[in-house]
């Protein structure tokens, strides 16, 4: 009897470590979301004049700021090393997602009279979560449309593109509002 072609795709997928690593890295990244929601893990402590939250938070965006434009022009000028820098990109984003995660769990918990305005924040993680979920998705083809068809990859780097237009946008207006004019 032969085997379904999903079947097939989710055993590829069961072997391929760099699915298995990346996949662990996310669930950690929610179980440690959660516990400092839940006051379990405090990141509230000061270190210097920021608490220990917003260093991850400024961290993690410093990361997305320097390495998304500087991605985009190492791997035209050395395309043999294509696969050691999407690599970086992967782990490098999903780590930048780990610390802005930390910043925004860490200023969710925080009591009621020193909770502090989201507006900015919450947008800007919600661009970074679309932005981890889209390239876990398309990198590993868990997308396919009607048929069966897989999502060409340019739809996902217009995407990406785009979110990474909007995250620039609103973690500048973000920095400006809550540093500068703070």
């Amino acid at each position: 009897m032969a085997q379904s072609p999903n079947f097939e795709k989710k055993q590829n997928l069961l072997r391929n470590k760099s699915f298995l690593v990346e996949t662990v890295y996310i669930l950690i990244i929610i179980i440690i979301t959660i516990l400092i929601l839940l006051d379990f893990v405090d990141t509230g402590f000061f270190l210097g004049p920021y608490r220990f939250s917003h260093w991850m938070g400024i961290i993690g965006s410093a990361f997305i700021l320097v390495f998304a434009p500087l991605y985009y022009i190492v791997k035209r000028r050395f395309p043999n090393r294509y696969k050691i820098l999407l690599n970086l990109h992967i782990f490098g984003f999903t780590t930048a997602f780990l610390l802005v995660s930390i910043h925004l769990a860490g200023q969710l918990s925080r009591p009621l009279q020193f909770y502090p305005d989201l507006g900015g924040g919450v947008a800007l993680y919600i661009i970074v979560a679309i932005l981890v979920a889209t390239g876990y998705l398309f990198r590993y083809n868990l997308i396919t449309l009607r048929g069966g068809k897989k999502i060409q990859p340019h739809t996902n780097r217009m995407l990406h593109v785009s979110l990474i237009g909007g995250l620039y946008i609103v973690l500048i207006v973000h920095i400006v509002l809550n540093f500068i004019l703070a």
